[in-house]
């Protein structure tokens, strides 16, 4: 089980009302092995002293509108699995695919 508690939305407008600090946004495909392998990974990597306020989850499946959404405002290109971490509404880091790692965000969290 994860140690991570996911926070999912609904509306860009959630996004933007969570973004206060660092927030770190993963776009997950429940149908694609490779999206299962990189949130298991993820969430095995987990740091409880990462200061990251939220970590919220998004299935782009269910989630199209919101996923292209997000990509668009944020000039940041759509991928899945993808994470993008954001800090006071400024994304300062993205990875995708078999590059996401949670150890990665050590980097860019301070």
């Amino acid at each position: 089980m994860t140690k991570i508690k996911w926070t999912q939305i609904n509306s860009f407008d959630e996004l933007l009302n969570l973004n206060k600090n660092y927030i770190l946004l993963f776009k997950h495909s429940p149908r694609c092995i490779v999206s299962r392998i990189s949130l298991s990974r993820f969430e095995l990597g987990f740091d409880t002293k990462i200061n990251i306020s939220k970590f919220v989850y998004i299935d782009v499946i269910k989630m199209r509108a919101l996923s292209n959404e997000i990509a668009k405002v944020y000039s940041v290109y759509h991928e899945s699995p993808q994470i993008i971490l954001f800090k006071d509404n400024n994304v300062i880091f993205q990875s995708s695919h078999s590059s996401i790692s949670f150890s990665d965000l050590k980097n860019y969290v301070f």
